[in-house]
């Protein structure tokens, strides 16, 4: 006769157990990655941002441009003003410029492209972080309507901090219309909170091309 002796209690016990311990591991397994996978896709958003911003900032640097006043007979307010501001957040410096970038033709005439840009911050209260802001007012050469735009260029800031080379030293503050001339470089920082909560910190130099020839 055969044996038709089935499953005992504690045999189905010891199996739902290791059941149980093979669904725990795997399911801490698959948290890991998944939170690990949540951790790469937030620092490499922040990484975009950072990149995107700074990027858009050192081109414009490029183009600053500055003149003693009275070197022509116009008003044009040229400037080139770096001011160093701190927060219960952090840094929060402000920098405002004019920027001539490259000719255009507009109906057989030819206008050189002249803003004023400026990088600022304002705060989130919420979020217990800031937004760096663009603002852009062209074209103060041409006599066309300028104008006046101004929009987010990063967020989740909790810091920016510009510096300033003349050559032999770094300052915090630059002001052309005080020391007559533009920096020869500047160097940016900008700080980032992700998801987490972390802080990570960004920073590049770029020269200022009309800088070098003061």
């Amino acid at each position: 006769m055969k044996d038709q002796r089935g499953f005992t209690l504690i045999e189905l016990l010891v199996a739902l157990g290791i059941v149980a311990v093979l669904v725990t591991l795997l399911y801490q397994t698959f948290n890991a990655v998944l939170r690990s996978t949540q951790q790469v896709d937030a620092e490499s958003e922040i990484d975009q941002t950072a990149r995107i911003s700074m990027g858009i900032m050192v081109n414009e640097l490029k183009s600053a441009y500055w003149r003693l006043p009275g070197a022509q007979a116009d008003s044009t307010p040229f400037e080139f003003v770096g001011e160093d501001g701190l927060t219960a957040i952090g840094s929060s410096d402000t920098l405002r410029f004019t920027a001539l970038s490259h000719a255009r033709v507009e109906e057989g005439m030819t206008d050189p492209i002249v803003s004023v840009l400026t990088y600022d911050l304002v705060p989130v209260p919420e979020t217990e972080t800031t937004v760096l802001m663009h603002e852009e007012e062209t074209n103060l050469l041409s006599l066309s309507e300028g104008s006046l735009e101004r929009y987010e260029l990063a967020e989740r800031v909790v810091g920016l901090n510009f510096r300033y080379f003349d050559g032999k030293e770094w300052s915090d503050e630059w002001s052309a219309g005080d020391l007559k001339k533009l920096p020869k470089a500047v160097e940016i920082q900008i700080f980032l909170k992700d998801d987490t909560g972390r802080e990570r910190r960004f920073i590049t130099q770029t020269d200022i091309p009309l800088g070098q020839t003061s």
